[in-house]
């Protein structure tokens, strides 16, 4: 019995652990007065001026869309865009 608690305790420690709560991913950030959500087009998050953007690939090396970075306090939020669209906004803490 012990041996099964501390396998599980060590499996969600390297597979599920701190990294992944170091990210959460959600529909909407605030940028001031501005809000950006999923289902914006790209024009929205350009004109927030992103501080980095780079450009997703699929597994063949095509385009696949764009992930605008920007830094804030403490947490990254990373907005991607695909076919000009707003799909997923996900925020990394530092």
């Amino acid at each position: 019995m012990r041996y099964l608690v501390l396998t599980s305790a060590l499996a969600a420690l390297l597979f599920g652990g701190p990294a992944d709560a170091r990210q959460s991913c959600g529909t909407a950030e605030s940028f001031g007065q501005k809000i950006i959500k999923a289902g914006d087009p790209e024009r929205r998050v350009i004109e927030q001026k992103p501080d980095r953007t780079v450009q997703l690939e699929t597994r063949f090396g095509g385009a696949a869309g764009y992930r605008h970075d920007f830094y804030k306090p403490g947490r990254t939020v990373q907005i991607y865009v695909r076919a000009g669209v707003v799909t997923e906004i996900c925020r990394v803490r530092d």
